[in-house]
């Protein structure tokens, strides 16, 4: 975990000091609806969502930066840079109202990636972007109406991967992402702590034995948010 975090801090570093030119950086905060696919969890059966009468909603919040690289010369008002995420939040709620049971999924880390910028005219930027999705912490919380206690499942270090596009008019930034991350989330024991051999796992039945242990977790998201 130290070495990752040492070549994110390392290569966002590097794009500051070489960053210049045409296409001015950006810094910028978003936030915004984030929808749980229907293969959430690994789940193949789609149906099964409306089966046990689930609903899937949830929310996201980024704090980031794109560095540009105006030495590499292209095409005027098209430039490459490097987008930094140094905060990655996100929140999916999960409700079966079959069984009044409500889960809680959490995914807190950055993103790091290569992104492509074309401005036509003054003010407008258009982004695309792939990023790699290390995910420092996530958990799972289940609850039932008819229990007090909650089960609680901790997964550390997961990874994933996210790619979109920005719309930027000025210092508007309205965001359409594809993210995706797998995680193993451990159930925490109240005496023993995490137990590694209980795991929430992957529900998909075509899964190998070796991803059974890791939990899928892909979302679609909108974001609204302010760049500078």
């Amino acid at each position: 975990m130290k070495k990752l975090f040492v070549v994110f801090v390392m290569m966002v570093f590097t794009a500051g000091i070489y960053a210049q030119g045409d296409l001015d950086n950006a810094f910028y905060f978003r936030m915004g609806y984030s929808q749980p696919l229907s293969s959430y969890w690994g789940v193949d059966d789609k149906t099964m969502w409306d089966d046990y009468e689930m609903t899937r909603r949830g929310f996201n919040f980024e704090l980031g930066q794109i560095f540009y690289f105006n030495s590499l010369k292209m095409a005027d008002g098209l430039r490459l840079g490097l987008n930094a995420d140094y905060l990655s939040f996100y929140y999916h709620g999960i409700k079966s109202d079959e069984f009044d049971v409500k889960m809680g999924n959490i995914l807190f880390g950055a993103k790091i990636g290569p992104c492509l910028s074309y401005s036509p005219v003054d003010k407008l930027v258009f982004d695309t972007y792939i990023k790699f999705n290390p995910v420092w912490v996530s958990s799972l919380i289940l609850s039932e109406e008819d229990l007090d206690e909650n089960d609680v499942f901790l997964g550390f270090m997961g990874v994933g991967y996210s790619f979109g596009l920005n719309f930027r008019y000025s210092i508007l930034m309205i965001g359409l992402d594809f993210n995706k991350s797998w995680n193993k989330l451990q159930y925490l024991d109240d005496e023993d702590g995490l137990q590694s051999d209980d795991t929430w796992g992957n529900m998909g039945e075509d899964s190998g034995d070796d991803d059974k242990e890791y939990t899928p977790m892909p979302s679609f998201n909108i974001t609204i948010g302010l760049a500078f």
